[in-house]
């Protein structure tokens, strides 16, 4: 069994400090194998990361043949049991039970990371957002700007490792744990993609600013928009701006940049109808285009009123209005332009921009909506 052991730069990890309040406790890992399934292959490389006092350093285990498999699988787990946070690329399908298979056939201590953290997982939901070819680690390192050395992929290396337990070339080692080696201290840097969750599923996220955009040339009037400055406490690996992928989240658009974030939210300057549900208890006005409560209606002439339907039961109401996305709860009135209609709105008020709870849960919403696609069901 081969061990190396090299110090990464400590510019290549500025991204994980926000993310881990002890990076000595955190430990990535990468395995390399003859093949797909543990039954009739094995594991003749695990590379490592972990944080010490001088920096990132990498380790790797290297089997010079298969009789080594459970050595560098008995140093590797050793060494893991010293870790509380385990970080891997597709290793929830691949390389923890690949590790679990073979220490069961070895007899070894079981492999039983006690928090994982999958990248891949986290960030194949993002794909169509954030414009990515695939989530393979190597799209996610072009995405942020790396580039490897390395021209092989694993497949290519099996046959690479067995002519080197025939020949026991340098050069073959050397390429064999580069490929290792790159995958590596690219998860380390990809780690950074982890920013968009942290900002969509978790909202991270203070409000710096919250404005309506209002054009001041009247002879090119432009659409309305809220516009929504926030700030995040970590830092977006590369910059890039999206939209939402379904309905009026497709008109709301944000952009990431460093620390920032600027979305903008469609207003329409328009009038509205909110529809009480209790449309039995209400009378129609057809004159006045809206419905009163009953106890009002009896002071109406008879010819001027009739029984409200659920798609007459409404009061209109002529303000600026942003797209609601998700549930809305009793305290939030929505608008719509007609009964059927699945998207509401809600009133933009001077009282609503400086609710900073209200705001911060309204933003959460979009950024949901802007990720998965908004799809609104409504009860009618």
């Amino acid at each position: 069994m081969k061990t190396t052991e090299n110090i990464l730069e400590s510019n290549k990890t500025k991204y994980l400090a926000p993310f881990f309040e002890q990076p000595q406790e955190v430990l990535f890992f990468d395995i390399e194998t003859t093949g797909f399934s543990p039954k009739s292959a094995s594991i003749y490389l695990i590379g490592c990361a972990f944080y010490a006092l001088d920096g990132w350093h990498i380790r790797q285990y290297f089997a010079e043949n298969a009789g080594e498999e459970a050595e560098i699988l008995r140093a590797f787990t050793s060494f893991a049991s010293t870790f509380l946070h385990f970080v891997h690329f597709n290793g929830t399908t691949f390389d923890v039970p690949f590790i679990t298979a073979k220490c069961k056939k070895h007899a070894l201590m079981p492999f039983v990371p006690s928090s994982q953290c999958d990248i891949y997982k986290y960030i194949s939901p993002y794909k169509n957002l954030l414009h990515l070819p695939g989530c393979r680690q190597k799209q996610l390192e072009e995405f942020i700007g790396l580039y490897r050395e390395d021209i092989f992929n694993g497949g290519q290396l099996i046959e690479l490792y067995r002519v080197y337990t025939e020949q026991r070339s340098t050069e073959l080692l050397h390429v064999l744990l580069l490929h290792n080696y790159e995958d590596i201290a690219g998860m380390l840097q990809t780690f950074s993609v982890m920013a968009f969750p942290k900002l969509f599923e978790e909202g991270c996220f203070q409000i710096q600013k919250a404005v309506i955009d209002q054009d001041s040339n009247p002879a090119n009037p432009m659409p309305l928009e809220l516009l929504l400055r926030l700030t995040v406490p970590f830092e977006f690996p590369a910059a890039c701006a999206f939209h939402g992928t379904d309905g009026i989240a497709g008109k709301c658009f944000c952009t990431c940049r460093g620390h920032d974030v600027m979305i903008k939210v469609p207003v329409w300057d328009t009038t509205l109808k909110y529809f009480f549900s209790d449309y039995k208890n209400y009378a129609y006005l057809p004159a006045e285009d809206q419905a009163i409560h009953k106890s009002v209606a009896v002071y109406v002439d008879k010819s001027q009123r009739m029984p409200a339907t659920a798609a007459t039961c409404y009061t209109k109401k002529c303000c600026r209005f942003i797209p609601w996305f998700g549930k809305a709860d009793k305290s939030v009135s929505l608008f719509y332009e007609n009964y059927k209609d699945r998207q509401g709105w809600v009133e933009l008020t001077d009282a609503f921009l400086s609710d900073n709870m209200r705001l911060t849960s309204y933003i959460k919403n979009l950024l949901t909506a802007m990720k998965t696609g908004h799809k609104v069901s409504r009860k009618l």
